[in-house]
């Protein structure tokens, strides 16, 4: 359950006093942005300035040297929630009530701290929040509107070099029976000839479902990548596969890998107010399978994911909304 991330550093609290500052910063950025198409990124990036230091030192650490397992857990940063609205049955909710518009613009704004936020026109109608929520008929996707099924390992959009640096998951109502499971590549071993395969571009990967416009062929890629002491790792336990369907070396290494990966997982249960960072290009991540509720109460957590790169952000266009895959 992540209990040794405190004495590595991986875990930072943010007091209530300085938890009802950031809230109260927030509150009037929100009711300044009202319902208008600005873009909340600039009422976010002046919110930084009411979080807590030793927030802003943890997450500027965190993104220049990273940490043990390549995440952050900050726990606190949303104080007590008493007037947030019920839980939707939906990735696309309409306009959010107070409360949920302030976790929107506290959670743009550690992530920006990391880069510039974005997302793809194909992904929830485009949003750069997204809601990680149950959705009716939805149980066994391997999405975030799933629940029932086990959501397997994988990395944010593992089919696009565009994919995130980092995201953020910022939860508002948890469930004390669904564990979020991550595995740094750094602890991954595996024999040499299977981590060459790895390394080599014979792998194909397709957008998940959640993604509206998904391209018949992708060119082949690697799944491991960068120096061994600090590996990064482009996975996908469903939508990845062999690029050439008889190539049975390949499909060992993958096997042998979702294995390894077994081996060196953490879990935690997200509490409200949790905040878990994590870096997409050295993390895989998964989550159990759960029983959901309608009514209202259940699981609800926000994401936002970052490009780290300011250069490449500009480079590509400089725009929050990147095209759909088979626009690309």
């Amino acid at each position: 359950m992540l209990s040794d991330l405190g004495e590595d550093g991986e875990v930072v609290f943010v007091s209530a006093e300085a938890a009802a500052r950031a809230r109260s910063t927030a509150e009037r950025l929100a009711s300044d942005l009202g319902d208008t198409a600005e873009d909340p990124c600039g009422s976010a990036a002046v919110l930084v300035s009411a979080l807590p230091a030793e927030l802003v030192r943890a997450v500027h650490r965190y993104g220049n040297a990273g940490s043990p397992h390549d995440v952050l857990l900050v726990r606190g940063l949303l104080p007590h929630m008493g007037g947030l609205e019920a839980t939707p049955g939906t990735a696309t909710p309409s306009a959010l009530g107070q409360d949920g518009q302030v976790a929107e613009l506290l959670l743009l704004a550690v992530l920006s701290l990391l880069g510039e936020p974005f997302t793809f026109a194909s992904l929830y109608e485009g949003r750069l929040i997204q809601h990680v929520t149950a959705v009716p008929g939805r149980e066994d996707t391997q999405t975030s509107e799933g629940s029932q099924a086990t959501l397997d390992w994988h990395v944010e959009d593992a089919f696009s070099a565009d994919r995130c640096d980092y995201f953020g998951l910022l939860c508002l109502r948890g469930a004390a029976d669904v564990v979020t499971r991550v595995a740094a590549a750094r602890y991954v071993r595996l024999p040499a000839a299977v981590g060459q395969v790895l390394r080599q571009p014979r792998f194909a990967i397709q957008p998940d479902e959640a993604h509206q416009a998904r391209p018949a062929d992708l060119p082949p890629t690697s799944v491991l990548s960068g120096p061994a002491q600090a590996p990064e790792i482009c996975f996908d336990g469903v939508y990845q596969q062999p690029a050439d369907p008889g190539d049975g070396e390949a499909a060992a290494a993958l096997q042998a890998l979702a294995d390894e990966i077994d081996r060196v997982a953490v879990g935690l249960v997200l509490e409200p107010g949790d905040l878990l960072l994590i870096d997409n290009r050295r993390v895989v991540h998964a989550r159990t399978g759960y029983q959901p509720r309608y009514d209202g109460t259940g699981r609800w957590v926000l994401r936002t994911m970052v490009c780290a790169s300011r250069r490449e952000h500009r480079r590509r266009g400089g725009v929050r909304v990147l095209p759909a895959p088979s626009q690309m």
